[in-house]
């Protein structure tokens, strides 16, 4: 079963408050011949480390090294002002596991990091952070293996994001039956203060998650799923999404995934109701070193919204997750069609690969607005070619030595929705992660 991960930033320039898990969150595992693993391919530095170093009989311990440096140029676009922004992030995370019986496990993982923020040159913000990324209590291999129950703060994450990568408290259940893995869940966004130090507001929106999956292989699924969320500090803010989702190889060499969903309600105070879809597949050649094609088509109606909660981060044939919208600017699929083309090198097999990717973004609607964007400037309202961006994404990842690193440069040209004067934007992002207790140090 796959474990969820929850990560919530906590800052440390404030008064000591006690950590309260009051919170309810039900998750279940299924059968073990059929059971959906959230799992992506590439190397994702948010996912939670496993608690494999023995302690005690019953108590495992974990923990991980995480540094990131992120810095990019000309997020406004404008060439008058040509501001550099720099960010650093060092942490450690660390986990504990309790596994008395085969039917119960509790789960804490906490982050420890500090924060360094650079415009110009100038620092604009350090600080310390103190994160409770995981929480919970497992109740697993209930009802012949069919069932589990789990109490505590959970991160939830489809496969490929698309609805949702956050951290919420709530109720989770799953329940297996007639090969179909059946989702369940209330949460919300920080019923418990997620700030062990300073108050913390917290997300105040209800969600109500159905999800259901049915394995057609080991490797293809469709899946089918509800969401309602609703902000209770605004009773006209709520939404419903709909939708459907599949991926799968259809050969051995040609996989896919298509994402399809209608939404409608009230999530920005105004009446909406639209539709959106992602589509593309990767076809890697069977010879060394495993070169591969992707090809996607990504379209938001004018009217679409995408769930809130979604990170759009995934990886195509590599070693490393990146945003497949852009790393740069790294639209919500809303009011957007968005062309994506890529080429990749898995160098030396599963451990590293080279991609190379191309996106062109033109809106549905001319909007003098985009719904959220890695940058700082808005279009025209008049044209609807936003601009094109190309990434280059580097990464590796070993298991047997717990050593991951991503390296992505975004360069971002704008269109003709912006002024002709508009200048280009860069970004240049490096995530290194260390694992402690990797299969070659410690071993099973």
């Amino acid at each position: 079963m796959a474990r969820p991960g929850v990560y919530t930033r906590i800052r440390v320039d404030g008064r000591l408050a006690p950590l309260l898990t009051a919170v309810i969150t039900i998750i279940c595992a299924a059968h073990d011949t059929g059971a959906q693993e959230f799992v992506r391919g590439g190397f994702n530095p948010d996912d939670p480390p496993e608690a494999n170093i023995k302690l005690l009989p019953y108590l495992s311990f974990g923990a991980q090294l995480e540094f990131e440096y992120e810095y990019q140029r000309n997020a406004d676009l404008d060439t008058t002002n040509d501001e550099d922004f720099t960010t650093i992030e060092p942490a450690l995370v660390m986990a504990l596991s309790f596994n008395p019986i085969k039917y119960f496990e509790a789960y804490a993982a906490m982050k420890f990091a500090g924060e360094f923020e650079f415009e110009d040159g100038h620092t604009t913000k350090d600080r310390a952070v103190l994160e409770v990324e995981l929480a919970y209590i497992l109740l697993k291999e209930l009802w012949d293996e069919r069932l589990a129950f789990q109490i505590g703060r959970q991160r939830f994450e489809d496969e490929r994001q698309w609805l949702f990568e956050a951290e919420l408290d709530g109720a989770r259940a799953f329940l297996y039956f007639y090969g179909i893995d059946a989702a369940f869940s209330v949460t919300r966004g920080g019923i418990v203060d997620v700030d062990l130090i300073n108050r913390d507001a917290g997300d105040k929106t209800n969600n109500y998650i159905s999800y259901w999956t049915y394995h057609f292989s080991e490797d293809t699924n469709a899946a089918a799923y509800f969401i309602f969320r609703d902000n209770t500090k605004d009773e006209e803010e709520s939404a419903i999404t709909l939708g459907v989702h599949s991926d799968g190889d259809l050969t051995e060499s040609l996989g896919y995934w298509l994402e399809l969903a209608y939404v409608f309600g009230t999530p920005d105070g105004s009446a909406i109701k639209g539709g959106g879809f992602d589509l593309g597949s990767t076809y890697a050649f069977d010879m060394t070193p495993e070169p591969s094609i992707t090809l996607a088509y990504a379209f938001g109606g004018k009217n679409f919204m995408q769930t809130g909660l979604q990170g759009n981060e995934s990886d195509f044939n590599g070693a490393a997750d990146f945003l497949y919208y852009g790393q740069l600017f790294d639209p919500e699929l809303s009011n957007m069609s968005i062309f994506t083309a890529g080429v990749g090198l898995n160098p030396t097999e599963e451990t590293s690969s080279i991609d190379l990717v191309y996106h062109y973004y033109i809106q549905t609607e001319a909007s003098d607005s985009i719904a959220d964007s890695g940058i700082d400037a808005d279009p025209d309202g008049r044209h609807k070619s936003l601009g094109s961006e190309v990434d280059l994404v580097l990464g590796y990842e070993n298991e047997d030595n717990g050593f991951a690193a991503a390296v992505v440069l975004g360069y971002f040209i704008p269109g003709n929705a912006f002024p002709d004067h508009s200048e280009n934007s860069f970004l240049a992002n490096i995530t290194l992660e260390y694992r402690f207790g990797a299969k070659g140090e410690w071993g099973e």
